[in-house]
């Protein structure tokens, strides 16, 4: 969902219409998503006859397509590399500190459930450090053409009267609340930093989650699993019927639940009565809403034989070719965040006396077992064919080329 602005100039009239869309119409999906992922949706089964059994089963398909796609994205942390050596270790130091990588790894999380994910960057004394804003409680204003975020939103809580929450702006932050029909604006306060304080990272050009376009399939899948559980249970409580017996009293039938034995006549008969299940029915049904669900979040199955053995890197590849492609929208517009991030840690120490160049390159992996011995002996024979940084960096150990490079030097002159 899109909250774009025709008109740059934040009133409070504009912000407080934006809120009532957010907590009308996108926080209620996002938190539906959210029990998706935690697997609190329910099972939507209708009218439950009396007596009849009511299981709620849920097969949490959504947090296994999220962990996949955000672990084979961000599972192995990317790579800064900067221009200057200096860079490198000072704002390479300061981001370590600020614990990026995890950051970074929660809103990618969070941009798979959601669609979106939020990281706020604030200067302290100690240095730049980052927190994770929640989706449930964050949206951004664009303006433009090209859509680049203006305003970032905080709906922190609800104290009675109405909500209230935080506006940041590039360079400044106010405070904003509501109370019954009008909303109230607290004056600007500066920000150390400038730029815009709260960075958004996009899941894809729709801003939709990973497993949202499958919920139906989801709540199809949990409620098929829910009636067989249910259709099992009821077979326990069959009925027994009797044929040819008429005159059998309540009394026969307690003493034939004692001595487990029926005295029937010539032409009596006893059997129960069942509703008949089709075991391969409901497994063929489970197993097409599977293969549909991750044929559609282009998420492989990694329970599939076919990911068994050893596999030749084109053949990996191929199998993989769906959620490359998911990995790489991903990729597109997480470094650009990525890059702001690193140009206001790059403003922040710079306040603390260390000013340093903000110029460096990103570099995203894909979380896959590789075989490293086969990696060198590639290298290898490539030889004098390319320069010996560029052969480090693909090597995946080396998380830093040129200090690798400085080192062997070092051991050389020593």
């Amino acid at each position: 969902m899109a909250f774009q602005l025709e008109n740059p100039n934040i009133t409070p009239e504009i912000l407080q219409e934006h809120v009532q869309r957010f907590l009308r119409e996108e926080r209620p999906r996002r938190a539906r998503l959210a029990e998706y992922y935690h697997g609190r949706q329910g099972v939507r089964k209708g009218p439950i006859a009396q007596g009849r059994p009511n299981n709620q089963l849920t097969a949490n398909f959504a947090r296994y397509i999220t962990d996949v796609h955000t672990g084979y994205f961000l599972g192995q942390p990317p790579t800064l590399t900067f221009s200057r050596r200096r860079a490198q270790e000072r704002v390479g130091r300061a981001l370590e500190e600020a614990g990026l990588n995890g950051m970074l790894y929660a809103a990618a999380r969070d941009m798979s459930i959601f669609g979106e994910g939020y990281l706020l960057t604030y200067a302290t004394t100690l240095g730049p450090q980052l927190a994770r804003l929640d989706p449930l409680e964050t949206f951004v204003l664009t303006f433009g053409i090209r859509r680049e975020p203006l305003a970032a939103v905080r709906v922190c809580a609800d104290r009675g009267d109405g909500p209230c929450g935080e506006l940041y702006l590039p360079g400044c932050v106010c405070d904003w609340e509501m109370q019954g029909k009008a909303l109230t604006m607290s004056p600007y306060q500066s920000l150390p930093l400038h730029g815009m304080s709260v960075t958004r990272f996009r899941n894809n050009l729709d801003g939709t989650g990973d497993f949202e376009p499958v919920c139906d399939l989801l709540d199809a899948y949990n409620l098929l699993l829910s009636g067989a559980m249910d259709d099992m249970q009821s077979v326990a409580n069959a009925f027994l019927a009797l044929y040819g017996v008429m005159g059998t009293t309540q009394e026969d039938i307690d003493r034939a639940n004692r001595s487990r034995v029926l005295c029937l006549s010539d032409t009596g008969k006893a059997e129960f009565v069942v509703k008949n299940l089709s075991p391969d029915t409901i497994a063929l049904m489970r197993d097409t809403l599977k293969q549909d669900m991750l044929s559609i979040t282009m998420t492989p199955d990694l329970q599939d034989a076919a990911f068994a053995g050893n596999q030749s890197g084109v053949a990996l590849e191929y199998k993989l070719w769906g959620i490359e492609q998911a990995r790489a929208a991903k990729e597109q517009g997480f470094a650009q965040g990525l890059y702001h991030i690193v140009g206001l840690f790059c403003q922040a120490l710079e306040l603390l006396g260390t000013p340093v160049a903000c110029d460096c390159t990103a570099r995203f992996y894909k979380n896959l077992p590789q075989d490293v011995t086969r990696i060198c002996e590639n290298l290898q024979l490539l030889g004098d064919t390319v320069s010996q940084r560029t052969k480090l960096e693909l090597l995946p150990f080396v998380k830093d080329a040129e200090g690798e490079l400085l080192r062997k030097q070092e051991e050389k002159g020593a």
